[in-house]
């Protein structure tokens, strides 16, 4: 119950519509970043959730829609797949 807490605490930003450029970010295996926005997602089937765009340097970035579930962050990609992650591996970003 204390991972949820802390977890949604560092999302409520995002999903309440706070003012400003801000977003989570985490370094993924490709040497890019994916970055969950608070931007509501267009993706068929997935519409509930948020934007996310995962970087690349050595090629096209990749979005999907991210949300939480059971104490997680699941990520359903354009294109299939699905990831999930521990929100406290993510660090909250404003610029």
């Amino acid at each position: 119950m204390k991972k949820l807490i802390v977890g949604m605490a560092l999302l409520l930003p995002l999903v309440a519509g706070a003012a400003g450029e801000e977003w989570m970010e985490l370094k993924n295996q490709a040497g890019g970043k994916i970055l969950l926005l608070a931007h509501k997602c267009t993706l068929k089937g997935a519409e509930h959730g948020r934007m996310v765009i995962a970087t690349s340097p050595s090629g096209p970035n990749t979005n999907g829609c991210w949300y939480v579930l059971a104490d997680m962050i699941h990520i359903v990609w354009e294109g299939g797949g699905t990831s999930s992650f521990d929100p406290k591996d993510f660090e909250y970003r404003k610029r």
